[in-house]
């Protein structure tokens, strides 16, 4: 066979097999100048997740920023979470499965889209497309997030009675978009006038808001029945209906159930997405402590629409259809591509009664200082009324009140002294005064001179004798004397689910700190709830901590009440009641405490008054009462008016 001349078939095989290793070497060849495009993929995700894109490479930096603002605009602020898939082989490009998680405060939106990445003399470039944030994206739409606020759940009280649930409103002001200036500032002179509202404070709100606000100065319960004729005839004045959270009696409760209102900045940075500018959220009490429950999970729903400064008639050109041939700015109708829908906020139910809770605030509904009453409940500790007068200013003194408890707080010392080895019938002395360390301690003003002397220990506290019970301090330490306290449900903290102040007895700094303490004075202090507690305790012969919501009810701390000890207090404090200080309780209390409370740095002190009492129809009761004279003279007349 001559050189060079190979048979036909021969040759074939010889030329095939060469193709195929020419070809195999070029499909495993390194692209030495480009880098991987993993790094620029990084880059991409993170633009997308942030709604930046500045320090992605891609082909038409302007436009891809331009139109990812414009996706996102009426997104609420909501950014998707966006991971990415190993980058595959096109042919010349490279192609990523984005996958995309939306979280829009009520659930979670996910899909995948697909980014395209094409080579340049450097690297790679993302080929910037609308579809990469959604495959129905297009040069010609936008999504929309619409967000739909759940309905809050209600605030129940005993009897299934509910004392806060959304109420119709109608809100009246001045629109400032139908009028200049000057108009305005007139009309809100004239519609503060009408509505007896402060004139100068706002007029000096409608000058400052914006030429297009809606200006309110007052809301009003029910449709708007009782909006005065005037209204109607002053220039720019608005009637705007609405429904609010409020409480079902006009101001029940109002200081311990909350008031509900717009959500400030500070919520809606601190919610994480769950609240949303212009929501409505609890605020202060238990619409604030149990805001989350109660207002529920938002609903939601995604949509296609227009861009807004795209005609539907001539769209920019080549612009990309869209898959379903649904969302373009052509689209009659919204289309919808993720709904979801709100869960309703669960009720709070809570031990007050509301009869009771309105018979309280009646009785002290007149008094011209701060005001607080608290019941509890003996047989379970429940707080069946906490209430404050105006004079309180909307503060939740019935429960979360910080005040020296005065000689209501003997019903303590009187325990420390049992355990200590007295009796309620041990003697003890009653003088005009006593002197410990240094510091003289007398009487409150108007004890009787005439019951001086020698005395029981039950007659020591149902007289309020400051000076027998001061004489016994060394039998007692300031330990003890607060063990005592926490076996009458005060001064141990608790967290019970709402606002609450169960008083405190601190270590006193000496000896004439503790003879202060054992009066209530000093560094001790107590709410009226905590003090309702303390003659709960005695009432019921066990320790009783009082509570509101019942999945959080606080747990005793210390020693038990002991029943023999409550025998003795209960005898103590009828007779307080019988022949004591209490006497103008006859016939609706069987035990009570009178109490008054120095403060301030006044030569002589101001006082506050106090009283505890309980009855034998299982309640309870403390009154507080600022600025006060006496327990006897200021808070038994209201107990008496209150269980009458």
């Amino acid at each position: 066979m001559r050189e060079g001349h190979l048979p036909g078939r021969l040759r074939a095989v010889v030329v095939a097999v060469t193709v195929l290793l020419l070809s195999a070497c070029t499909d495993t060849m390194p692209e030495p100048s480009r880098p991987p495009v993993d790094d620029i993929v990084t880059a991409v995700v993170e633009g997308l997740s942030t709604g930046d894109l500045a320090a992605a490479p891609v082909d038409d930096p302007e436009a891809a920023q331009a139109g990812l603002e414009v996706i996102l605009q009426g997104m609420d602020d909501h950014r998707p979470e966006v991971t990415a898939s190993e980058p595959r082989t096109v042919g010349e490009e490279r192609q990523v499965t984005l996958h995309l998680d939306w979280d829009l405060g009520g659930a979670h939106w996910t899909y995948d889209t697909v980014a395209t990445f094409v080579p340049v003399a450097d690297g790679w470039q993302l080929h910037w497309q609308p579809s990469i944030v959604h495959p129905e994206l297009t040069s010609l739409n936008r999504l929309v997030h619409t967000r739909t606020v759940a309905d809050r759940g209600r605030i129940i009280g005993a009897d299934d009675t509910v004392l806060a649930e959304k109420m119709p409103v109608v809100r009246l002001g001045i629109d400032k978009a139908r009028m200049d200036a000057a108009a305005a500032k007139k009309s809100a002179a004239r519609l503060a006038g009408t509505l007896d509202i402060d004139v100068k404070a706002y007029v000096e709100r409608v000058t400052k808001a914006g030429d297009k606000a809606f200006v309110e100065a007052l809301v009003l319960r029910g449709r708007g029945d009782d909006v005065p004729e005037e209204f109607f005839d002053i220039p720019g004045a608005r009637l705007v209906r609405d429904e609010w959270v409020l409480s079902t009696r006009r101001g029940r409760a109002e200081a311990v159930i909350g008031r509900v209102g717009a959500a400030t900045k500070e919520v809606v940075e601190q919610s994480d997405g769950a609240v949303a500018p212009g929501d409505r959220v609890g605020l202060t009490g238990l619409q604030h402590r149990y805001d989350e429950q109660l207002r529920g999970v938002p609903g939601g729903t995604v949509t296609l629409r227009p861009r807004p400064d795209v005609s539907p008639s001539a769209g920019p050109s080549g612009a990309t259809p869209s898959p379903s041939g649904g969302a373009t700015a052509d689209a009659e109708e919204p289309v919808v591509l993720h709904t979801h829908q709100p869960v309703a906020g669960k009720d709070l139910v809570v031990s007050l009664d509301p009869s009771l809770q309105d018979r309280a605030e009646r009785a002290i509904a007149d008094e011209s200082t701060a005001v607080a009453m608290a019941v509890v409940r003996p047989s379970d500790g429940a707080v069946l009324v906490l209430a404050t007068n105006d004079a309180a200013d909307g503060q939740p003194l019935a429960n979360f009140g910080r005040f020296a408890p005065g000689s209501t707080f003997k019903v303590a010392t009187a325990l420390a002294l049992l355990r200590s080895g007295m009796t309620a019938e041990s003697a003890v002395e009653c003088t005009e005064f006593v002197t410990v360390g240094g510091r003289r301690f007398k009487n409150y003003s108007d004890f009787p001179t005439g019951r001086l002397g020698r005395m029981s220990l039950t007659d020591a506290v149902a007289t309020s004798c400051n000076t027998a019970l001061i004489a016994e301090h060394d039998r007692i330490s300031g330990a003890e004397l607060r063990k005592a306290a926490i076996s009458l449900g005060m001064g141990a903290d608790h967290d019970a689910g709402f606002p609450a102040f169960y008083g405190t007895v601190p270590d006193p700094k000496d000896v004439v700190g503790l003879a202060a303490a054992e009066i209530g004075q000093g560094t001790v202090e107590a709410s009226p709830m905590a003090m309702a507690g303390m003659a709960a305790s005695v009432s019921s012969g066990r320790t009783v901590v009082p509570w509101l919501v019942d999945a959080t009810r606080p747990k005793q701390q210390g020693t038990p009440l002991g029943k023999d000890e409550a025998r003795q207090l209960r005898t103590m404090m009828g007779a307080a009641v019988s022949n004591g200080t209490a006497r103008s309780l006859q016939g609706v209390a069987t035990g009570a405490k009178t109490g008054t409370a120095e403060y301030g740095t006044d030569d002589p002190p101001r006082t506050n008054a106090w009283m505890i009492a309980y009855t034998d129809s299982d309640l309870a009761v403390a009154v507080f009462v600022a600025d006060g004279e006496s327990g006897s003279g200021d808070a038994a007349p209201l107990i008496k008016d209150f269980l009458s």
